[in-house]
């Protein structure tokens, strides 16, 4: 065989062994981050904070960003079921344990967020606080 046959087999083995290499690294699925929006204190919504949405519904494997856009205002984030939450989610931010082992922000100021990535079905409740208006919100996180 001359080079330039050579060469047309080796290309040609190359591309088969790329092609199956492509084929076989199986399917990869990305993650999705939802977010829920807190808002309130402006001309839409002067004095109490909103929850949007209040529930949520979400795969495994998907994260939660809490976003504060309460106008004016600082809010804190707390889950009341502790080991539950605490053994189904991961990489928690702006979240931190609190003495019941129940996950909870310090307070978040507008424009902050916090998020974790929720890991086997179940529904979570948590509860959003303000500081100055003293107003609660409860919401839900459903993982299917």
């Amino acid at each position: 065989m001359n080079k330039k046959g050579l060469s047309i087999v080796m290309g040609f083995i190359f591309v088969l062994a790329m092609v199956s290499f492509l084929s076989n690294t199986g399917t990869v699925f990305a993650q999705e981050c939802r977010i829920i929006r807190i808002i309130g204190g402006d001309i839409e919504i002067p004095d109490s904070g909103i929850i949007e949405p209040d529930t949520i519904f979400l795969s495994k494997g998907d994260c939660v960003v809490w976003f504060n856009r309460f106008v004016k205002e600082v809010v804190k984030i707390s889950f009341q079921e502790g080991k539950k939450c605490m053994d189904v989610t991961n990489a928690p931010m702006g979240f931190s344990l609190n003495a019941q082992g129940c996950y909870g922000t310090e307070w978040i100021p507008f424009g902050g967020t916090s998020s974790l990535r929720f890991m086997e079905k179940g529904t979570y409740k948590y509860t959003v606080e303000t500081k100055i208006t003293k107003t609660k919100e409860n919401g839900r996180i459903i993982v299917e």
